[in-house]
């Protein structure tokens, strides 16, 4: 198909610092046919770890420089940022000025993450078909009431409003009583084979004889990393020898860390910095552990099911519809107590563990990415 009849598609989206919806989207481009799109990525900010991870053939543009494109000097940068931001309100202000910056005028505009709903909608390309990706538990926003309110009003404006699974869909309608007859649940698609051969790149040593529980993520409050150090504590003072590895940054590590410290958990509860890749350690620790309060669809549930670890993860967002409780891992209530008992059968119960490994070996089944990425596509395509 010659370029000028490929549809034409900006996915918008605000920098590429590590996170799961960066690597969802850099997914899809790969992954949608290059002979049928062309595609483009407008970044506010051209900073972040994960821009080496958009494919080469996407066209990438930026409104302001990145973080690593500043000054070392903390006078100067301090002034740069003064003036990022003045040029981002001024696109925001005026957004037609975004048009001068797009070389190819977009068919289809994708908003991947509801940060950018609203200057979707407000984009200067009137006749582009606008499509919203909506990753979260609306609940657990830390938007004000209004302000979420106010999400739900521009999801609802969109030509198509995504969910990444039928629990975020859900909880609009049950909380607020709102429907989307411009909805579709579209889950997160897996590369298998690539995390497959990622998670054999290098060895791991985690120098420990125990059994090995592994988290990775944020360090933020809705994750729940507090309570897999309670749950850590009460194991700990049953007896249960075992360590966890929690890989991850955020606002809340100092926090966890004066934690650990005060229930003198150093040796065996340690964070990690967050790593380009993180299979190898998630291939060698015995168990997955989610803690978190709230995940729209987790990522990580999918990888470690792939990589056939037991879980044991709280029942949050779209889990129920990743994993079968009892099949797959074990599901329990965002509760330390709950959490404890959970990785107790794991560490207790070999025959449990047995059987959920076996079982595990099929899980990968569970994520279908041909007819994920045919129904990202007839999306894409539809008028």
């Amino acid at each position: 198909m010659s370029d000028s009849k490929k549809i034409k598609l900006l996915f918008r989206l605000r920098s590429m610092e590590t996170g799961g919806v960066q690597k969802v989207m850099c997914d899809i481009m790969k992954n949608i046919p290059a002979e049928k799109f062309d595609i483009s990525l407008l970044l506010n900010m051209s900073q972040g770890e994960m821009i080496p991870l958009i494919p080469a053939h996407v066209k990438v543009f930026t409104l302001a420089k990145g973080r690593e494109q500043l000054s070392r000097n903390a006078l100067l940068q301090k002034f740069q940022l003064v003036l990022r931001r003045m040029k981002l309100m001024m696109f925001d202000r005026f957004p037609q000025l975004i048009s001068k910056k797009i070389s190819t005028k977009p068919d289809v505009e994708i908003a991947f993450t509801n940060t950018e709903f609203e200057a979707l909608l407000k984009s200067p390309f009137n006749n582009s078909k606008k499509i919203g990706w909506f990753h979260a538990d609306i609940r657990d926003s830390a938007a004000t009431e209004e302000e979420k309110k106010k999400i739900i009003r521009q999801l609802q404006q969109m030509d198509t409003a995504v969910f990444v699974s039928q629990q975020t869909r859900n909880i609009i309608k049950e909380v607020y009583g709102e429907e989307f007859p411009n909805g579709e649940v579209v889950y997160n698609p897996f590369e298998h084979q690539l995390i497959l051969q990622k998670s054999n790149e290098f060895p791991v040593d985690f120098e420990t004889t125990y059994p090995v529980f592994i988290s990775l993520g944020r360090l933020i409050p809705r994750k729940g990393n507090h309570i897999l150090i309670e749950a850590h504590k009460i194991l700990m003072e049953k007896g249960l020898k075992h360590k966890v590895f929690v890989f991850g940054d955020g606002q809340e590590k100092e926090n966890l860390q004066q934690l650990i410290k005060k229930y003198n958990l150093q040796d065996s509860f340690i964070i990690k910095n967050p790593v380009s890749n993180p299979y190898p350690y998630l291939k060698k620790a015995d168990f997955y552990v989610l803690p978190s309060q709230s995940e729209a669809y987790p990522l990580v549930i999918g990888e470690a099911l792939i990589l056939e670890k037991p879980i044991v993860a709280t029942n949050a967002g779209g889990v129920k519809e990743m994993m079968t409780d009892g099949e797959n891992g074990i599901i329990v209530n965002y509760d330390p107590q709950e959490l404890a008992k959970g990785m107790e059968r794991l560490l207790i119960d070999n025959e449990f563990v047995k059987q959920v490994k076996t079982n595990n070996q099929h899980a990968a089944e569970k994520f279908d990415n041909e007819k994920i990425y045919g129904q990202i596509i007839k999306i894409l395509e539809k008028k």
